[in-house]
């Protein structure tokens, strides 16, 4: 582990610890304005990845299968989990597209 994150976790700043491939977090639900064929319903998530930093991006930031293509700073959403557990209790994380043309402007 690198010492930045070791030093980050150790301070407790992620409010959780970093989840490993495999392990079942809960994501928020993320509504689009101008992409809904991107909406997603939050619930339990499978990780699929854990990337240390992206494109520039300091942090720890997060993959799920259940959406796939979008990535969950784990620095917000670590502390969360408590809550998010409360919220969405065994309810699995899915797509839910909206696919009316005035909510995908591209």
């Amino acid at each position: 582990m690198v010492s930045w994150l070791r030093k980050r976790l150790e301070k407790g700043r992620f409010g959780a610890s970093v989840p490993a491939i495999g392990e079942e977090i809960y994501v928020d639900t993320a509504l689009h304005v101008h992409r809904g064929r991107d909406d997603v319903l939050g619930g339990r998530a499978q990780v699929v990845a854990v990337h240390h930093g992206y494109r520039g991006m300091d942090g720890i930031w997060v993959e799920v299968a259940e959406h796939p293509g979008d990535l969950y700073n784990w620095e917000d959403l670590g502390p969360r989990q408590a809550a998010l557990r409360r919220e969405f209790g065994q309810q699995r994380a899915r797509p839910i597209p909206d696919l009316r043309p005035e909510f995908n402007e591209d």
